[in-house]
């Protein structure tokens, strides 16, 4: 049987920044620590890299009373339904039966089509430059280029995903499932983020996004992406966060 489209839905309004799905990403993929230093941020590190797949950002946020705060943004990749990098690298990039964008170990500078470059240097940051939201990194000790995979190891070939035990406000329930899910998720303390069918996980998104305006005095509060695999509830407009549209 043909498996459905997987999605995530991350839920900013139950983010607690506290970067435990950072961690657990670097704990699934055997990823080294990186040597940083403070810039000014509590985004540490300040962004992904060939060492770090996923980044809690932090960004300070001043509401119409003039009082300060974060608001947390999960940055990763948005596992394109029409995916640039995959379109220049078509040897090194696949997609899993799920939607996931996953990068092989011939996604390299020399496998990259309709790239321009004067060199090495040039050709990795154009190519990084072709992502919308600026996501792939290249890893110089492995010579590659990398980013999120979705946890694709994780899920058995044809599963479509777990959903959770929750209700819309019609009544309607997500059925529950006990299956493998990403290491983000799994570790998640406050349930931020969900993974599942990606009908049923954009309709509890849009649900999601009603209750977080009428209960939870988030007026600004969107939806962000949803084109590929992720989609975002975001309890700000984008822009507050340092967000492009998502297209």
């Amino acid at each position: 049987m043909a498996s459905k489209k997987t999605m995530m839905l991350i839920d900013t309004s139950k983010c607690i920044g506290c970067k435990a799905c950072q961690v657990a990403c670097k704990q699934w993929h055997s990823l080294p620590a990186e040597e940083t230093s403070f810039t000014g941020s509590y985004s540490n590190p300040p962004d992904v890299s060939g060492k770090t797949l996923t980044a809690v950002k932090f960004t300070e946020f001043e509401d119409i009373r003039q009082k300060l705060y974060y608001v947390f943004f999960k940055k990763q990749c948005m596992h394109c339904n029409q995916a640039e990098c995959q379109i220049h690298c078509p040897k090194g990039v696949i997609k899993s039966r799920e939607g996931f964008v996953i990068f092989t170990d011939k996604c390299t500078v020399a496998n990259l089509r309709g790239v321009d470059g004067a060199d090495e240097a040039a050709k990795i940051a154009n190519y990084i430059a072709l992502c919308p939201y600026n996501i792939p990194r290249y890893d110089y000790d492995n010579q590659r280029f990398v980013k999120c995979d979705f946890c694709v190891n994780r899920f058995p070939s044809g599963y479509c995903g777990p959903s959770c035990s929750v209700t819309f406000r019609s009544g309607k329930p997500i059925p529950t499932s006990t299956g493998p899910t990403t290491a983000c998720e799994f570790t998640c303390p406050p349930g931020a983020i969900l993974t599942g069918p990606a009908k049923e996980i954009m309709n509890y998104a849009k649900e999601r996004l009603y209750e977080v305006k009428a209960n939870l005095n988030h007026s600004n509060a969107m939806l962000w992406g949803g084109r590929g695999r992720v989609v975002f509830l975001l309890t700000e407009h984008y822009t507050n966060y340092g967000l492009m549209r998502a297209d």
